[in-house]
């Protein structure tokens, strides 16, 4: 019995190291940045890694693709697997390609490391033919198929939003749909009769903040409230402050005004009842949904 368990255990072994070393396998999109080189756009690449899970061999395909023009560069591509999250490969032959005038396209050779809170695949590369040809290369996870002929893969106004990712410090787009999905929605409560927001809720706030600006398409409603103490005007005039000191809190994070939408409740809409102290504790408060 004891035979038979080391057996399964050493084949269930061997089977997550080999899921381990193809975990990059696919089709990854990013840039490609020279260094030393000031240009307006990197270049454009596209990868195709094979990972052979019993020999980490990696075969594929790589597309270069100079941005918002039809000039590009097909390539054969090796390498090998160095576990789960590290791989290296080069260029090894050119197939169809387009140039400018006398330009040619460079045979390159990288070192890509995953990077598990970016999302990104990313390392240093290096030309075997083009003397001080080295710069980094930048990838992502691709929906797309890379595109094997003389039509651009997808256009490429990606580059740009790309770019902008980066310049902001934004993870992949997956993680920061992740990052959307585990993020918890909860109150900031308030002290009785007070606006001002407490420190502990800083970095919560920060952390929404991020959440909102990676998503373009995303808006924040604030919704103040009071405990039922006082009159109906003044409570309605309370929850507004409320809400307006927690907006202005995330604008300092950076969240843009006109992605934040703004409701006060005053005490009509309380989160428990009234009756009791911690009651009303639980009704101070400014609640928040992603519209």
């Amino acid at each position: 019995m004891l035979k038979y368990s080391l057996i399964l255990l050493v084949v269930f072994a061997s089977h997550f190291s080999n899921a381990q070393n193809t975990f990059l396998q696919g089709t990854w999109q990013g840039v490609i940045e020279r260094q030393g080189v000031t240009v307006k756009h990197p270049v454009a690449f596209w990868i195709q890694f094979n990972i052979n899970s019993e020999t980490n061999e990696i075969t594929g395909r790589a597309r270069c693709e100079t941005p918002f023009t039809d000039f590009y560069a097909l390539k054969t591509i090796n390498g090998k697997s160095k576990g789960r999250n590290e791989l290296s490969f080069e260029d090894i032959m050119l197939g169809n390609q387009k140039n400018s005038g006398n330009k040619f396209w460079c045979l390159l050779s990288a070192n890509l490391t995953y990077n598990d809170s970016t999302g990104y695949l990313e390392g240093k590369y290096r030309s075997s033919d083009c003397r001080s040809n080295t710069g980094k290369i930048v990838l992502f996870r691709s929906k797309y198929e890379m595109s094997k002929s003389d039509t651009v893969t997808k256009y490429h106004s990606w580059v740009t939003n790309f770019q902008n990712d980066l310049k902001r410090g934004w993870p992949a787009y997956y993680v920061r749909q992740r990052e959307m999905r585990d993020f918890e929605i909860k109150p900031v409560y308030f002290a009785h009769d007070k606006s001002d927001i407490n420190s502990e809720f800083d970095t919560y706030l920060e952390q929404m903040a991020n959440v909102v600006n990676s998503h373009t398409d995303l808006r924040i409603k604030i919704i103040g409230h009071t405990d039922s103490n006082g009159t109906d005007h003044y409570n309605v005039g309370l929850s507004k402050n409320r809400a307006n000191n927690v907006k202005a809190l995330l604008v300092k994070y950076g969240m843009p005004e006109d992605r934040v939408v703004i409701e006060y409740r005053g005490e009509k809409d309380p989160a428990v009842s009234n009756v009791t102290f911690r009651g009303k504790q639980l009704n101070r408060r400014v609640d928040f949904e992603f519209v």
